[in-house]
């Protein structure tokens, strides 16, 4: 009965991401449009590919699952559909694998579009990308995790929300090195998930760092979602 009710959920929510079809403007159209201006400057290896994947990623866990989970929670929807689940973790779970769903489809359709019109991609680099997106959509979930804990007015929070991504993003083009690329690993989720994707061609230290990232940000997510409030937080 319990995983009768999980999947009514999820069926539920996935019916909703797509409904709303704005929602993939910025998320999947952007860097699209984005790749037809920067076509003679980039692609000239994967990890070119990469920094959209990071993009995609990033853009759809911040919009379509944390801020989600936070308008659900402000309007008092979060509290009754806990009440009807009997669980709040069937939500979050839910909702968050609605946008592995999404995410996986919007990569998909990204590559498809760079090899028909841009440079050829190898299957290998489809397969890559599905599976190590599985793991980049629950580690960025997991870092942006804090996000559910903030007490501030909404105005306050859109504002930080906004500057925090025109900001990792502007970071994440000046493709950093050194220290910095280590910092900026760390601290911002556009750099850490294409830290990710670039996993296997990086250096020994950053493969350590990228390790600890990663189990670092997981148990911390896990924490956070464990602890998650149902109450309004956004005065």
């Amino acid at each position: 009965m319990k995983f009768e009710n999980d999947l009514a959920i999820f069926k539920v929510q996935l019916k909703i991401a797509f409904k709303d079809k704005f929602y993939f403007v910025y998320t999947l159209i952007v860097p699209i449009f984005m790749i037809f201006i920067n076509k003679t400057q980039d692609f000239q290896d994967n990890e070119s590919l990469y920094i959209y994947w990071s993009y995609i990623v990033v853009t759809t866990v911040f919009n379509g699952f944390l801020l989600n989970i936070i308008r659900l929670r402000e309007s008092g929807f979060f509290k009754t559909l806990t009440y009807l689940m009997g669980s709040k973790y069937s939500i979050v779970l839910s909702n968050l694998f609605v946008q592995v769903v999404i995410i996986q489809l919007e990569i998909l359709l990204f590559n498809l579009i760079v090899f028909l019109f841009i440079i050829k991609v190898s299957l290998m680099t489809f397969i890559y990308g599905f599976l190590a997106t599985f793991l980049a959509t629950f580690l960025v979930s997991a870092m942006l995790s804090g996000a559910l804990l903030i007490r501030i007015r909404k105005s306050t929070f859109n504002l930080f929300c906004g500057i925090f991504f025109i900001l990792g993003i502007a970071l994440l083009g000046s493709r950093p090195s050194g220290v910095i690329e280590y910092v900026q690993t760390v601290l911002n989720p556009f750099q850490l998930i294409y830290g990710l994707y670039i996993f296997p061609c990086s250096t020994v230290g950053f493969q350590i760092l990228m390790m600890l990232c990663v189990c670092g940000y997981l148990l911390i997510g896990a924490m956070m979602f464990k602890n998650i409030s149902i109450k309004q937080k956004l005065k």
